[in-house]
This record gives C-alpha cells, structure tokens and sequence, in this order.
C-alpha cells in the first residue's frame, strides 16, 4: 500500500513529496534494489524490528527494565487517535536532539555509532584513512542539553502536521517498540538530510550497522544527496538468523569472504567488498597441559537453568578449574542471576570487563549462539558450542554447518581433546580463513587493500585524477 508520508520542509532540505508505502515481506525483493532510500530504509527496520527474534528480545528488555515495562503500558493504554501517534513524534523529536556532535566543519565524511562494537568498527575504518577529516557523530542522552539542538528541535517541531499520517499508519499496524523504531528511522533521515544539505564537504557516510534506524536513515540520507555510503559489520553476520538485511552501499568492509556470501546468500549486497578481518590480533590457536580456566560466554536469552547445571558439571569434572561467566555486555540484555546460587570461590560472574582481557585469561570458552566465538577463535583459544545454553534457534551464525565451532553436546571429561582433535584437523585453518580474513596474514597487506578499496569512495575524484595520470 502506497501513502504519502512526510512532505519534509525546507529546513531538512526537501522540497518535494517523499512516497513511502508498508513493505511487505512477500510483496516485493529489496534485492532489486542497489541503492538506499527512505522506503528501503523504513522497510529494512521494519523487517527486523518485527521479526520473531526481535520480538522476544523486546519481551526480554520489558521483562528485566522497570521503566520499559512503564512506557509500554502508557503506550498501549493511549488511543490510536492522537496520543499514540503523539508519544510516537515525541520519540522522534528525542532521537533528532541526541545526535551529536556536528562540529568539525572540515570533515570530508561523517560517521554514526551507538554501541560500544559500533564506535570500534568506526574507529578501525578512520584508522586505515587518519589523513581523511571524519566528523564521528553517535546518539547519547548527553548531546539533549547541548544548545546547538535546538534548531533542530524546532524544525522538527515544524514537520509534526506532514509526519502524522505516517505515525497514524504506524499506531494502527505495529505495537509501540517496532513502531518507534521505525518513526526514528524517519527521524533520523530528515535529520542527516538537513546535515548533507548544509554541509557540500561531506562525501561519504560511513557506517557500522545496516538494520539500525540511525545507520540506515544516515545511508538513505546520503544517497539521497549524492553522497556515497561505507559499511562495515560490527559483528559476525548470522547466516541463519531469521533476517538478514541488504547492503545497498557503495564499499562494504568485511571481516571475511563468508560474510560477503551470506549476505549475497540471503538477501544482496551490491556494494565493491574489501576486507579487513577480525577486530583485535589474530593468534594461532594455543593449547594447554592442563585446563585451569573455563570461560562461559553469555548472549541474551540465557536459559539459567542450563548454566547452572553446566557450572556443577564443570566443577565435579574440574574440581580447581576457575569457571569464568561472562554476561552479555549490553546491560538491557544482562540475565538476572539472583536465583543463581554463586557463593563458589572458583566461580566469577563479569559484565563489562575487556574481552580480549578475559579471552586471554580462558583455557577454553563454552558458548551458545554468540557472535564471540569468532573473537575467541581469532584470539587463538578454542571454543565449544552449547545450543541448549540459550533459546536462540541452532546454529543461528552457522558456524556449525560450516565446521568452524566444535558443538558439544554437553560437558564431558575429554571436551578439551576433542577440541584439541577438531581445530588440528585439515582444512578448519582454510574455513577460519574465509570467515577471518587476517587469520594467517600479515596485517599491512590486509590494511593497504583494503584502504585502497576504501579511498576509491572517501575521495573518488582524487582515485580518478591518479588513474589518468598513470595512464
């Protein structure tokens, strides 16, 4: 269904109607496509906000936050008319105020990031081009109270009457979290719009996430000026997982050639593929006399039951190993371990602590369906796969159909042969290889390819200068 969402005004520099219509998953491919848009971007955040998956994250999130549960209550309880759609803008205008900050008038691109995985990968990228002026904008309470905001507040104020259609439309189909996350996909787009508009300077927008309303609204804004767009995953891209979103930018940064497949796989990804391997040093795999330290790395979704009885096995079987349990880094998402009885010495509970500091520390590292196992791996410790641990659908990442991760039944007393016996055997090196383009390889030829590819982008009018030069 086609509808006229949003005439945006001047002051997001838009001067003519923006047509959006409700993308339904069995209507039509977003494969056909090759660039982002408004339309494409509202419909990539409603896909995966709606997805099953997301849905019981947003159960959980409610389930362990007070004030989630509050918010979702008074939502529900307004009426479609106006409050919903009321308290829909009302998110919209908080998203618009915490973006900041937009002060480096010399940036020749712009870059956004919220989670901690997000501001790394950011950071990796600017990394390989220091001599390209970056403007590094992220969403935080912080940038609300900073005075510069207020123009923006106030011409967001302005586009209520054109945005209420919209959010009308919203209300009646989507319940109050996948409504809000799409509404700031609007958000931010009119937002970035006004910064492209504003700022001829900027050529690029780099980003590290290709589902996020900031990230994709930033994308669809820069294509919409004529600005090309950089993407790069921030973690391993599940292969199974219920949605995997395209990527329609211009140059992608891959940690390997298999997150490339995946996405040509399972949905598109038309952008010019550079790679730069897993975050930190990639490390042979090493190995011990002895297990003196088991690392449980947590995702959401932890079944406690199952931990619980996994850490009694581990200690009949291990008596003097310590048992290192890493919650889930992003505190929404951390399990509530209360009814969890650890008044054991030799058991340690962690949340936010460095993860290659507690990889280095781990022996071996049980996990369920986490993208971490690829940072163990990288980091040259072994890793066992428990499906039970969480209630994730199997082998979401892959990486068992691939035979990159050992999946383990349940502990036993020769676990750690067996991992001994499967990361030795021929060919795992070649498989940790297509998922970890740095396995192996040394790091300044892996940087120059792909800071070449990167630079054809930041500065295309420069790349085709040289070329005729050369010719």
């Amino acid at each position: 269904m086609a509808f006229k969402a949003v005439k945006m005004r001047e002051v997001f520099a838009e001067t003519e109607d923006v047509a959006v219509r409700e993308i339904e998953p069995e209507t039509e491919s977003s494969a056909r496509r090759d660039r982002y848009d408004l339309a494409t971007a509202l419909g990539i955040v409603r896909e995966m906000e709606t997805s099953a998956g997301r849905a019981a994250v947003f159960e959980e999130i409610k389930n362990k936050n007070a004030i989630y549960r509050l918010v979702d209550a008074i939502y529900t309880k307004s009426g479609t008319g106006l409050l919903q759609p009321l308290f829909l803008f009302i998110y919209m205008l908080k998203c618009v105020v915490s973006l900041g900050p937009f002060k480096d008038e010399e940036a020749e691109a712009v870059s956004i990031a919220n989670f901690d995985n997000e501001h790394k990968t950011i950071a990796r990228i600017a990394k390989l081009v220091p001599d390209v002026p970056l403007m590094h904008v992220s969403v935080e309470r912080k940038h609300i109270f900073a005075i510069e905001r207020v123009k923006a507040a106030f011409a967001m104020l302005g586009s209520f009457g054109r945005t209420f259609s919209f959010l009308r439309i919203l209300v009646r189909t989507h319940s109050f979290m996948p409504a809000a996350r799409i509404a700031s996909a609007l958000a931010f787009y009119m937002r970035f719009s006004q910064m492209f508009a504003e700022r001829p300077k900027l050529k690029a927008a780099i980003v590290a996430s290709n589902y996020s309303p900031e990230s994709v609204g930033m994308a669809a804004a820069a294509h919409r000026h004529g600005r090309r767009v950089v993407y790069s995953n921030h973690a391993p891209v599940p292969a199974n997982g219920p949605v995997v979103p395209p990527v329609f930018a211009d140059c992608a940064l891959f940690y390997g050639e298999e997150t490339r497949k995946t996405y040509e796989r399972r949905s598109a990804c038309t952008a010019e593929v550079g790679y730069i391997g897993e975050p930190g040093t990639a490390r042979a795999m090493e190995w011990r006399d002895e297990v003196k330290t088991v690392g449980i790395f947590l995702t959401s979704g932890t079944k406690v039951d199952v931990l619980q009885s996994l850490i009694a096995t581990i200690r009949v079987s291990l008596p003097d190993a310590h048992v290192l349990i890493r919650q889930h880094p992003v505190q929404l998402l951390s399990t509530d371990f209360s009814g969890l009885e650890l008044d054991d010495a030799n058991v340690e509970l962690t949340i936010g602590n460095p993860l290659d500091a507690e990889i280095a520390a781990c022996d071996l590292v049980i996990c369920g369906n986490s993208g971490v196992a690829m940072n163990v791996l990288s980091a040259g410790r072994p890793v066992a796969y428990l499906s039970s641990l969480d209630g994730i659908l199997f082998d979401s990442n892959g990486f068992i159909a691939s035979r990159l991760v050992y999946n383990m039944p349940w502990w036993s007393d020769d676990l750690y042969d067996r991992l001994r016996g499967f990361y030795q055997a021929p060919g795992w090196r070649g498989v940790m290889q297509d998922y970890d383009a740095s396995y192996g390889v040394e790091d300044d030829v892996l940087a120059e390819a792909a800071r070449n590819t990167l630079m054809r982008h930041l500065r295309p009018n420069t790349q085709i200068s040289s070329a005729k030069e050369a010719a």
